[in-house]
Protein backbone atom coordinates (compact mmCIF):
# COMPACT_ATOMS: atom_id res chain seq x y z
CA UNK A 1 0.00 0.00 0.00
CA UNK A 2 2.80 2.36 0.93
CA UNK A 3 4.52 1.63 -2.39
CA UNK A 4 1.19 2.55 -4.59
CA UNK A 5 0.59 6.00 -2.30
CA UNK A 6 3.90 6.93 -2.63
CA UNK A 7 6.22 5.81 -5.98
CA UNK A 8 9.10 7.98 -4.67
CA UNK A 9 9.93 5.16 -1.98
CA UNK A 10 9.40 2.27 -3.96
CA UNK A 11 13.24 1.87 -3.89
CA UNK A 12 13.27 2.07 0.07
CA UNK A 13 9.67 -0.64 0.24
CA UNK A 14 11.83 -3.33 -1.72
CA UNK A 15 15.02 -2.07 0.72
CA UNK A 16 12.86 -2.81 3.49
CA UNK A 17 10.89 -6.40 2.14
CA UNK A 18 13.87 -7.44 0.76
CA UNK A 19 15.71 -7.38 4.19
CA UNK A 20 13.22 -9.05 6.45
CA UNK A 21 12.73 -11.81 3.64
CA UNK A 22 16.51 -12.22 4.15
CA UNK A 23 16.12 -13.27 7.54
CA UNK A 24 13.99 -16.50 6.44
CA UNK A 25 11.54 -15.67 9.78
CA UNK A 26 8.11 -15.48 10.46
CA UNK A 27 6.67 -18.83 9.70
CA UNK A 28 6.19 -19.79 5.59
CA UNK A 29 2.70 -18.24 5.43
CA UNK A 30 5.24 -14.87 6.33
CA UNK A 31 7.60 -15.73 3.74
CA UNK A 32 5.44 -16.48 1.00
CA UNK A 33 3.53 -13.34 1.76
CA UNK A 34 6.88 -11.35 1.72
CA UNK A 35 7.68 -12.77 -1.83
CA UNK A 36 4.25 -11.52 -3.25
CA UNK A 37 5.18 -8.34 -2.19
CA UNK A 38 8.61 -8.30 -3.43
CA UNK A 39 7.01 -9.56 -6.48
CA UNK A 40 4.47 -6.69 -6.62
CA UNK A 41 7.12 -3.77 -6.68
CA UNK A 42 8.36 -5.38 -10.36
CA UNK A 43 4.88 -3.89 -11.96
CA UNK A 44 6.09 -0.46 -10.56
CA UNK A 45 9.37 -0.68 -12.05
CA UNK A 46 12.05 -1.68 -9.24
CA UNK A 47 13.17 -5.07 -11.64
CA UNK A 48 16.66 -5.08 -10.55
CA UNK A 49 16.57 -5.05 -6.22
CA UNK A 50 13.37 -7.32 -6.95
CA UNK A 51 15.22 -10.00 -8.91
CA UNK A 52 18.08 -9.59 -6.68
CA UNK A 53 16.11 -10.07 -3.75
CA UNK A 54 14.84 -13.09 -5.10
CA UNK A 55 17.97 -14.45 -6.22
CA UNK A 56 18.97 -14.43 -2.58
CA UNK A 57 16.03 -16.47 -1.31
CA UNK A 58 15.76 -18.83 -4.35
CA UNK A 59 19.60 -19.72 -3.76
CA UNK A 60 19.74 -19.60 0.08
CA UNK A 61 20.03 -22.71 1.65
CA UNK A 62 18.16 -22.00 4.40
CA UNK A 63 15.05 -21.37 2.47
CA UNK A 64 12.38 -24.08 2.21
CA UNK A 65 11.57 -25.77 -1.08
CA UNK A 66 8.18 -24.92 -0.96
CA UNK A 67 9.65 -20.52 -0.82
CA UNK A 68 12.22 -21.67 -3.54
CA UNK A 69 9.26 -22.82 -5.42
CA UNK A 70 7.04 -19.91 -4.45
CA UNK A 71 9.46 -17.45 -5.71
CA UNK A 72 9.88 -19.57 -9.13
CA UNK A 73 6.01 -19.65 -10.17
CA UNK A 74 4.35 -16.75 -8.55
CA UNK A 75 7.55 -14.53 -10.54
CA UNK A 76 6.52 -16.29 -13.63
CA UNK A 77 2.84 -15.52 -12.86
CA UNK A 78 3.39 -12.19 -13.02
CA UNK A 79 6.01 -11.69 -16.38
CA UNK A 80 5.34 -12.40 -19.38
CA UNK A 81 7.61 -11.95 -22.98
CA UNK A 82 8.87 -10.34 -24.64
CA UNK A 83 11.46 -9.88 -22.20
CA UNK A 84 14.49 -7.45 -22.25
CA UNK A 85 17.90 -8.85 -22.40
CA UNK A 86 18.97 -7.95 -19.20
CA UNK A 87 15.72 -9.23 -17.44
CA UNK A 88 15.71 -12.43 -19.00
CA UNK A 89 19.46 -12.73 -18.43
CA UNK A 90 18.43 -12.05 -14.33
CA UNK A 91 15.67 -14.24 -15.34
CA UNK A 92 17.75 -17.12 -16.79
CA UNK A 93 20.12 -16.47 -13.69
CA UNK A 94 17.72 -16.93 -11.31
CA UNK A 95 16.07 -20.23 -12.26
CA UNK A 96 19.66 -21.97 -12.59
CA UNK A 97 20.19 -21.49 -8.94
CA UNK A 98 21.43 -25.06 -7.97
CA UNK A 99 18.84 -24.94 -4.75
CA UNK A 100 16.16 -23.95 -7.02
CA UNK A 101 16.45 -26.98 -9.41
CA UNK A 102 16.76 -28.78 -6.22
CA UNK A 103 13.49 -27.87 -5.57
CA UNK A 104 11.37 -28.35 -8.59
CA UNK A 105 13.91 -32.02 -8.78
CA UNK A 106 11.46 -34.13 -7.35
CA UNK A 107 8.73 -33.12 -9.20
CA UNK A 108 10.76 -32.95 -12.54
CA UNK A 109 11.06 -36.81 -11.88
CA UNK A 110 7.87 -37.58 -11.19
CA UNK A 111 5.68 -38.73 -13.63
CA UNK A 112 2.22 -37.22 -12.26
CA UNK A 113 0.32 -34.51 -14.28
CA UNK A 114 0.45 -32.38 -11.41
CA UNK A 115 4.42 -32.04 -11.54
CA UNK A 116 4.07 -31.60 -15.25
CA UNK A 117 1.86 -28.87 -14.78
CA UNK A 118 4.21 -27.47 -12.33
CA UNK A 119 6.83 -27.54 -14.11
CA UNK A 120 5.65 -26.00 -17.69
CA UNK A 121 5.94 -22.33 -16.90
CA UNK A 122 9.65 -22.88 -15.88
CA UNK A 123 9.85 -25.11 -19.29
CA UNK A 124 8.10 -22.96 -21.06
CA UNK A 125 10.25 -19.39 -20.20
CA UNK A 126 13.45 -21.23 -20.23
CA UNK A 127 12.75 -22.41 -24.23
CA UNK A 128 11.60 -18.78 -24.82
CA UNK A 129 14.30 -17.14 -23.27
CA UNK A 130 16.87 -19.41 -25.12
CA UNK A 131 14.88 -18.82 -28.65
CA UNK A 132 14.69 -15.07 -28.23
CA UNK A 133 17.80 -14.68 -26.51
CA UNK A 134 20.71 -16.15 -28.74
CA UNK A 135 23.56 -15.21 -26.52
CA UNK A 136 21.35 -17.41 -23.47
CA UNK A 137 20.60 -20.28 -25.36
CA UNK A 138 23.57 -22.20 -24.30
CA UNK A 139 22.69 -21.40 -21.13
CA UNK A 140 19.20 -22.39 -21.27
CA UNK A 141 20.12 -25.40 -22.87
CA UNK A 142 21.50 -26.28 -19.95
CA UNK A 143 19.14 -25.57 -17.80
CA UNK A 144 16.54 -27.79 -19.73
CA UNK A 145 19.14 -30.83 -19.92
CA UNK A 146 20.19 -30.46 -16.26
CA UNK A 147 15.88 -31.21 -15.53
CA UNK A 148 15.96 -33.65 -17.83
CA UNK A 149 13.21 -32.08 -20.05
CA UNK A 150 14.31 -31.99 -24.14
CA UNK A 151 15.62 -28.89 -25.86
CA UNK A 152 12.93 -28.36 -28.55
CA UNK A 153 14.24 -25.39 -30.39
CA UNK A 154 16.09 -26.36 -32.50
Amino acid sequence: AVAAAQPALLRQCCAVLSARLRQLQGGLALQKRLVDCVISLLARGVVAPVMEALGEVASSSAADFSLARHVALRLLAVVAPPYAPPFAASLLALLRQPRLKEAFGASFGEASQAASRQRQPLVETVRHIGAEHPPLKEGAAAWLFEMGVADTSE
